[in-house]
């Protein structure tokens, strides 16, 4: 059953669901939006971004990113949580890359996957709310509660996300875009110089053929007068 923001924070007060570092603004009716965290690392980049510090992260067409969200959340064995984009990042063409799903027994901040499939960059400021997060009550406890790893816990990236990120290879969309112009503009050249060569050959052999012709003209008149 979708829980709203009543039963939202009723659980909270009773333990059964945990948001560390809550902002009452971001409850919403029958949800609540996780805000944009301390952390984030960027395809192809080496360096890991410390958003308190920066405070913004730029995203350019076609990168992919890791952000940490500023909540912690913990939801026991009768809670589960469902995640979503904020419909102002998915307008401006953001796409998250990453699980729905918060399973009975999640404790840690909750790493999102994003792309910008749009051909502008973007800009994720921190602490902005950014992800949409539902609670579910189900109707009986799972057996089975889901173990989180210490460095979600923590709020940290895992490091084996972080090493995959820094060896990707990534072409941005303005990259892409402009080695199909350079691309575009040899096929462009290619096509006139084969212009030129067959305009220089129609030249060459146009008095070439002509002389032939009177060549093959004249033994054939020399025939007939035998």
């Amino acid at each position: 059953m979708l829980m709203t923001d009543v039963e939202i924070k009723a659980a909270m007060e009773t333990g059964e669901l945990l948001i560390e570092n809550f902002d009452p603004a971001s409850l919403q009716g029958t949800s609540y939006d996780a805000r944009v965290g301390d952390r984030a690392i960027v395809g192809g980049r080496d360096k890991e971004i410390n958003l308190a510090d920066e405070q913004s992260l730029t995203i350019r067409p076609g990168e992919f990113l890791l952000v940490v969200t500023r909540e912690k959340f913990k939801v026991t064995r009768i809670i589960a949580g469902h995640l979503g984009m904020k419909t102002y990042y998915t307008r401006k063409g953001f796409v998250v890359l990453a699980g729905l799903q918060i399973d009975p027994g999640f404790e840690g901040h909750l790493v999102i996957g994003g792309y910008n499939a749009s051909p502008r960059s973007l800009i994720l400021d921190y602490e902005a709310p950014f992800l949409t997060v539902e609670f579910h009550r189900l109707s009986r406890p799972v057996e089975r509660l889901f173990v989180s790893g210490d460095e979600q816990r923590a709020g940290q990236i895992p490091r084996v996300d972080k090493d995959y990120l820094r060896t990707l290879e990534m072409l941005s969309l303005h990259e892409v875009t402009g080695k199909l112009s350079s691309l575009a503009e040899s096929a462009g050249e290619l096509a006139k110089s084969v212009r030129e060569m067959q305009n220089q050959l129609k030249y060459f052999y146009a008095p070439l053929m002509m002389g032939t012709l009177l060549t093959v003209i004249g033994f054939g008149l020399a025939a007939l007068l035998k």
